[in-house]
């Protein structure tokens, strides 16, 4: 079958293989006039004089849908078309004994965007990575210094790279070698210092040096890393920038001191970062739950530290994202829960439904819900019992019923009904 495409004309066939071969040749002439936007020919297809055809074709838009067959050989893919070229390199990822192939071809490219693009993609071989990583143009070096499957020494050789591009590429690369990034901490761009305070592998030492920083957002980073000294969270945490101390209120590392005091701040986003933290202390995280601004309590009810008496407390707050976030959590009383079964908010009573701590007899009386969304919840709960999940499969909404099959606990016998 093939499907021919351009604005609203549309050329179709489900002819047999050979009337069909016949009549593609005919649309081969055709095809010289007309740029097609898209031209799609199933597998079961698979003659390789067509594709031959049009993959020689002189518009990019035929050549193009040929590029998902698996049955046509990269030996026929336009090339010498360096728009083509790139855009198969960037996409053919998904399929990826046609990408080993036609990196082979293309990281040599004489086109700067085709190695680009090769540097980029993440099937690239390592020995193709480090041959691209010598490339002339910058761009090109970028991409393998950016690459996660990068080697440790050419990542070394790149951040020293002349071009900031690509020491930067190299500062923010998850597998950069510690030596590394402690010599890009003292980069004269500040753009790479910022990427080396932000990348979790950069050594205790070098972060402790950034901490200290001119440039407010390099501090930044190194505030919300999680491996940041203590000693160094501690001096973040009276910086004077408020999105400074927003990163260090938040991360898992701070010492509970240094918490304690942030949970004071007059900043409400900074005390927003402390009832999140998962290291803030019950009695802190009481002190929080009575205050003025609702995404600090929902912060609040959403820690799993929070006592049970504190989110009964929450349950009744006037602001329904804060009861949401109560109905939610993993620590709310079975009482409270059937209490926010009959919230007035559907988003109240769909976390209840959704929360695997609901008692059976709430996610029975929940599945007759007048919302559709919280009955999806009901079906997707796994303590949901086969009788209500009965019911459920035969519910006016099909993604609800879709929900109620995909449950395990659902029957073989209802899944076979019509």
């Amino acid at each position: 079958m093939y499907h021919c495409t351009q604005g609203d004309e549309v050329f179709s066939s489900s002819h047999s293989k050979d009337e069909e071969r016949l009549l593609l040749l005919d649309f081969l002439q055709l095809f010289q006039h007309k740029n097609y936007a898209e031209i799609t020919l199933e597998d079961t297809l698979g003659d390789q004089v067509i594709y031959t055809k049009l993959a020689a074709n002189q518009y990019v838009g035929c050549r193009v849908g040929i590029e998902d067959n698996q049955l046509c050989s990269p030996v026929f893919l336009g090339l010498d078309d360096s728009r083509y070229a790139s855009r198969v390199t960037q996409t053919a990822g998904a399929a990826e004994k046609l990408t080993q192939r036609l990196i082979k071809q293309l990281y040599n490219h004489k086109e700067v965007a085709v190695r680009t693009a090769v540097a980029n993609n993440l099937s690239t071989p390592v020995a193709t990575l480090e041959q691209l990583a010598t490339d002339e143009y910058s761009d090109v070096r970028r991409g393998v210094a950016k690459n996660p499957n990068t080697p440790a020494a050419t990542l070394a050789q790149l951040a020293t790279d002349v071009h900031i591009s690509v020491r930067r590429g190299v500062a923010k690369n998850p597998h950069t070698p510690a030596a590394a990034l402690k010599q890009l901490a003292t980069d004269e761009d500040l753009s790479v210092r910022r990427g080396a305070a932000k990348n979790p592998h950069t050594p205790a030492a070098a972060l402790k040096q950034l901490a200290t920083d001119e440039d407010s957002h390099v501090r930044q980073g190194v505030a919300a890393n999680p491996n940041t000294p203590a000693a160094a969270l501690k001096q973040l945490a009276t910086d004077k920038y408020n999105y400074v101390r927003w990163g260090v209120a938040a991360n898992p590392h701070t010492p509970v001191a240094t918490l304690k005091q942030l949970a004071t701040a007059a900043d409400s986003h900074v005390r927003w970062g402390v009832a999140r933290n998962p290291n803030t202390p019950v009695a802190t995280l009481v002190q929080l739950s009575t205050d003025a601004h609702s995404y600090v309590l929902q912060a609040v009810a959403k820690n799993t530290n929070t006592p049970a008496a504190t989110l009964v407390q929450l349950a009744t707050d006037a602001d329904s994202y804060v009861r949401s976030a109560v109905a939610s959590s993993p620590n709310t009383p079975t009482v409270t829960l059937e209490q926010l079964a009959i919230d007035e908010d559907s988003g109240v009573r769909l976390e209840v439904a959704a929360n695997p701590n609901t008692p059976v007899a709430t996610l029975v009386q929940l599945a007759t819900d007048e919302d559709s969304y919280v009955r999806l919840a009901v079906a997707k709960n796994p303590n949901t019992p086969v009788a209500t999940l009965e019911q459920l499969a035969t519910d006016e909404h099909s993604y609800v019923r879709l929900e109620a099959a995909k449950n395990p606990n659902t029957p073989v016998a209802t899944l076979e009904q019509p």
